[in-house]
């Protein structure tokens, strides 16, 4: 019987604070207070929740540090890292239009070849793993939101919706962050084992 009552203990807290993150997300969407994800960022809030527990399990100087400060600096730098190597990749791509279908695959062999050399650096910048999330969810945005009416203003810059959609990411993930951060301090007040 204490299994079943620690395993509620810890899962109701996490139950609360999931739907948190989902109102918080439901608020937003449809509003162009963080463009372009009007259509609602929800889903980059559950993936940087899942990358703090992460950094807090791989990162000895998060694991130190009272409800993982450490873990959601290192995730927010790599988010930003993800973000740069995405738009690197625009980018070179776009100068390697000569290739044609290889433009893309040929950039992410350069970029990923320098991205990678950042795991012999020190934290925030090693966190490699949430790096490509970062940049898989830039990818995953500028792909759908020029085709959400509002998400991008009309005639902007690339440069422009590449901003908009750093910062929607950005807000995203500490919301993310801040629910792992609820969490452990839930965690912290109730019975540590199963």
């Amino acid at each position: 019987m204490t299994f079943v009552y620690n395993l509620l203990a810890y899962a109701i807290p996490i139950g609360i604070v999931a739907a948190l993150v989902q109102c918080i997300d439901q608020f937003f969407a449809g509003k162009k207070t963080f463009a372009p994800l009007i259509a609602g960022g929800g889903w980059i809030s559950f993936q940087a929740w899942a990358l703090y527990f992460l950094a807090g399990a791989f990162n000895p100087a998060a694991a130190e540090t009272p409800f993982n400060i450490v873990g959601t600096v290192w995730i927010l730098c790599s988010y930003a890292m993800g973000i740069i190597a995405a738009i690197l990749i625009f980018e070179l791509a776009g100068k390697l239009g000569s290739f044609k279908f290889f433009a893309v695959p040929a950039a992410l062999v350069v970029i990923c070849i320098i991205v990678m050399q950042l795991q012999l650096t020190q934290a925030p910048l090693n966190y490699v793993p949430a790096l490509f999330v970062g940049a898989g969810v830039f990818f995953a945005i500028m792909s759908y939101m020029p085709s959400v009416p509002g998400a991008f203003p009309e005639g902007a810059s690339k440069w422009t919706n590449y901003g908009k959609a750093a910062v929607g990411e950005l807000v995203y993930c500490l919301i993310g962050c801040l629910a792992g951060f609820a969490i452990v301090a839930f965690a912290s007040v109730i019975p540590t084992s199963l």
